[in-house]
């Protein structure tokens, strides 16, 4: 399980929000020849200002294959992007982090904030022809909670879920807890069908992870393995309107560059921007005749964090030292050309309302770092190194992790970089907490509770093992508080316990210069006012994309 959530967290962002910075090959320019798509476009209304097209075939590159199809298993990075279209939640979270209907059409929440009531809609069907009821409804979510299947957390508070119609549930919770609804309408809760499922394992069930019975956009269609995962639109979708596209391929290319070159190439439509060499971005965010480019910050911030309990690091005087020796702007601009600006907080700097400027980061002085190693006992050695240390680093985070090693080199410490294998990193830092210090990045969402995970001592991405009753208390009154100012005022007070603890140290923030083809519209980056459809889909969802001529 462990290594799933580290997954979800970590890796989430490199296949579709790009979370880890990748530095593949590949020369400048574009095409928009969109090969891909063009020549199986059908009938339908106009394109440009005409209209949406009615048709055609859409491309997206994944750099791994999903272990399965159902959604609700375990925590699958790569089927996360194929089951937003197959599969619907009560509520879902739109491309701009917003809890929206999808299953459910509303919800109401009682004034001691221990029952929520959602009403479901009464048109959808599975693509079997069997209803959508409540009934799916409690069968899945008992389900996880029973079998503690991925994210079985999200019900932590839930005493009691009850059916007492065909299209309406009611989740009666032991605490109030103001994640519930964007964790509800995020990863590993979707719904799944009752009449095909009950009774069988999920973690076994093949003919369901190969074949699933849906009740989304798109249907599923066929699975290559190791090639590609094909789905179609499904004319029997219940939403606002059925889908443009005819059909959405998944097709697995494991090697960045490889991926990059398709993408210029026009051999598949979108790219993601982590995977666009730094050198080449300016050039095709330039090159409005073929691309535009959507800017997006997530709450994903790239940090070191530290094995706080053996080695240099044990000491907070060592991770102080490193707070200051860190040149964070140093690192934003060498590692990523400026596009991922400094972070100076302990959470993402998309929760302003919850950042607590009282209890920032330290500003870069290498003297001072100096001076707080010397603290600490340590003296410099004839080659002018106060220790030696081993930064273990996840696969894709090369370049930001040798700048900051540059910065430790520069401050007095010895350096050796150790590049793993995401599995392998998993398996030494997350499973046998094998490392002295280390990197990584991920989603810290749906709602600045999200960051709770990375240093809460039972928080499932808590790299550092960092435990401190006053801070887990402080996130417990988090959960429970009745109001946003309430909430924000328990975070802002951990920070200043993060602050003096350093459990961790935010370098940049996620910010996503993602390069579009022009061809591409309804794009969910966009907004609907600008043409796009971020406000009511996810940021995978295919339902309102579709290909204008090219």
């Amino acid at each position: 399980m462990k290594k799933f959530l580290a997954i979800l967290l970590c890796v989430l962002m490199v296949a579709t929000l790009a979370a880890c910075g990748g530095n593949s090959g590949g020369s400048s320019g574009g095409s928009s020849s969109g090969s891909s798509s063009s020549g199986e476009a059908s009938g339908g209304s106009e394109g440009g200002d005409g209209g949406p097209i009615i048709g055609g075939t859409y491309i997206s590159p994944s750099d791994g294959e999903p272990a399965t199809l159902n959604p609700d298993a375990i925590s699958d990075d790569f089927n996360y992007a194929i089951v937003q279209n197959l599969f619907p939640r009560l509520y879902k979270l739109n491309n701009a982090f917003q809890a929206v209907p999808d299953l459910a059409t509303s919800y109401e929440l009682s004034d001691d904030a221990l029952t929520y009531t959602f009403h479901l809609r009464d048109n959808a069907v599975w693509t079997d022809g069997e209803p959508v009821t409540s009934e799916d409804v409690l069968y899945t979510f008992n389900e996880i909670i029973d079998k503690q299947y991925a994210f079985a957390s999200v019900f932590q508070f839930v005493d009691s879920i009850e059916a007492p119609d065909d299209h309406t549930v009611v989740f009666k919770m032991t605490d109030p807890d103001g994640s519930f609804l964007s964790n509800v309408s995020w990863y590993g809760t979707f719904v799944l069908p009752k009449h095909v499922l009950e009774g069988t394992d999920w973690m076994t069930n093949d003919d369901f992870s190969n074949n699933p019975v849906t009740c989304g956009p798109f249907k599923f269609d066929q699975w290559n393995k190791g090639t590609d995962v094909q789905i179609v639109r499904d004319d029997n979708y219940w939403g606002e309107h059925t889908a443009y596209l005819d059909r959405v391929i998944y097709t697995v290319i494991s090697d960045p560059s490889t991926m990059y070159q398709a993408w210029l190439n026009g051999e598949v439509d979108e790219m993601p921007a982590s995977y666009i060499p730094a050198t080449d971005l300016d050039g095709i965010i330039a090159d409005t005749d073929n691309y535009y480019t959507v800017e997006q910050v997530w709450p994903s911030p790239w940090y070191i964090t530290f094995n706080i309990k053996e080695g240099p690091f044990a000491d907070p005087l060592v991770r102080e030292a490193i707070m200051y020796g860190v040149d964070r702007q140093d690192v934003s601009t060498k590692a990523t050309g400026g596009y991922k600006p400094a972070n100076d907080h302990f959470i993402p700097d998309n929760f302003e309302t919850a950042v607590n400027d009282e209890a920032k980061q330290a500003d870069y002085d290498v003297a001072k770092a100096q001076e707080l190693l010397e603290q600490a006992g340590y003296t410099k050695n004839a080659d002018g190194y106060y220790f030696e240390t081993t930064f273990t680093v996840m696969s894709g985070f090369d370049d930001f992790c040798k700048v900051i090693a540059d910065h430790m080199e520069k401050m007095g410490i010895k350096v050796t970089l150790d590049v793993l294998d995401f599995n392998i990193w998993s398996e030494q830092v997350m499973d046998n907490y094998n490392f002295e210090i280390t990197a990584l990045g991920g989603f810290q969402g749906p709602d600045v509770l999200g960051t709770t995970r990375r240093w809460t001592t039972d928080g499932s991405t808590n790299i550092a093992q960092y435990s401190n009753p006053e801070v887990d208390e402080l996130a417990k009154k988090a959960v429970a508080a009745a109001t946003d100012e309430e909430r924000d005022g328990y975070i802002k007070e951990i920070q200043t316990h993060l602050r003096k603890d350093i459990p961790m140290i935010l370098v940049v923030n996620y910010a996503d210069y993602q390069p579009f083809k022009n061809y591409i519209k309804g794009n969910n980056y966009v907004s609907e006012a600008e043409g796009g459809s971020m406000e009511h889909v996810g940021f995978s969802e295919m339902t309102d994309v579709w290909l204008d001529e090219h």
